[in-house]
Parts: structure tokens; C-alpha cells; sequence
């Protein structure tokens, strides 16, 4: 039998910073998955720091705002409704450069992110 998970966007599970917030949805560890769903919150100005995850791709999901994603050298602008794959051990960083907050959902193909700080 299927087991279905619902993740709230519940404290337990959401990081709260002056840069904004990072919610898990799903999981390994969460709710038994085997891809990672995230909801990123970035504040105007504010962005991640650069990494890479030698584990899994990842695509961002632009829903609202603007943002830019620096990658491999290069930089790349995106606007709601927008989406960007970054494959794998590709060093990254994604900055708010619009005026109002930048929502996303970052998805990774692995259960479990693993996350290197560059």
C-alpha cells in the first residue's frame, strides 16, 4: 500500500533568517521520498550563498519576484513562471535582484540534498 504524506508549511519544517525562509515539503527523512521539494523565500536585495550538490540536480521554480542565478560563470535572469535546471556539482548562487520578495520551489532529484558550501 502507497503511503501518503502531507507536509503543512509548519514551523518544524521552515528556517527563518533576515534573508528570508526555507520550507522542506518532502524528503527522505520527511515523508519517505525520493526527491527533495523545498519552498524558498528571498527577500529583496538578499541571496544564498554559493554551493553546489554532488548528489542531485536541482530545478528552481520561479512563482513570483526576480531573480538571478549565477552558475558556471555565467548569470541568468528569471521572472515568475520561469524555471532553471542546474545539474549536478554545478556551483551555483541565486540573488533577489527585483523590489518585492522572490518565491520559489527548489526541487532536487535525490531524497537526500547534500548541500557543499564553495
Amino acid at each position: 500500500m502507497t503511503r501518503l504524506v502531507i507536509a503543512r508549511d509548519a514551523e518544524k519544517n521552515k528556517t527563518i533568517d533576515v534573508w528570508g525562509s526555507l520550507s522542506w515539503m518532502a524528503n527522505q527523512s520527511l515523508s519517505g521520498s525520493s526527491v527533495t521539494v523545498g519552498r524558498l523565500i528571498l527577500l529583496p536585495g538578499f541571496s544564498d550563498s554559493s554551493h553546489s550538490h554532488s548528489n542531485a540536480d536541482e530545478v528552481i521554480f520561479l512563482l513570483r519576484g526576480q531573480v538571478c542565478v549565477q552558475l558556471g560563470g555565467a548569470e541568468v535572469d528569471l521572472e515568475a513562471g520561469d524555471a532553471l535546471t542546474i545539474p549536478l556539482k554545478l556551483t551555483h548562487q541565486i540573488k533577489n535582484t527585483g523590489t518585492e520578495v522572490a518565491e520559489m520551489t527548489l526541487s532536487y532529484s535525490s531524497g537526500i540534498r547534500k548541500y557543499t558550501a564553495e
